[in-house]
């Protein structure tokens, strides 16, 4: 009875293992920190404009927009006193390099 006992505990902590679920749900945002990414996984559109706001309440962004040849197209210092900045109109095959222990917001622009 004890090795049915012992057998039994150990397939039932085996099976929890076997059928967990596992989900890689990715939700896109515009809330970047520190990284390198192209801006083809942030859905970005060919028809907006877009402006770029610093988060934080006390630290500095750097922000590079290079080309799909590794062209810099914009830099930009974002302090925390900057609200918002225009963005170049943006292409999906560009790369963003985002610098500094902060985070940035990327939003699209009421053109008027």
């Amino acid at each position: 009875m004890k090795k049915f006992t012992i057998l039994f505990l150990i397939f039932l902590c085996l099976s929890f293992n076997f059928f967990e679920v596992t989900t890689f749900a990715v939700t896109p945002t515009n809330v970047l920190k520190e990284g390198v990414y192209t801006l083809s996984d942030l859905n970005i559109s060919l028809d907006n404009f877009y402006d770029i706001t610093n988060v934080s309440s006390n630290e500095d962004a750097y922000v590079l927009i290079f080309d799909e040849n590794y062209v810099i197209m914009q830099s930009l210092r974002l302090s925390p006193s900057i609200k918002s900045f225009n963005l170049i109109p943006l292409n999906p095959k560009y790369k963003l390099v985002v610098l500094g222990k902060t985070e940035i917001y990327i939003n699209p622009r009421q053109v008027k």
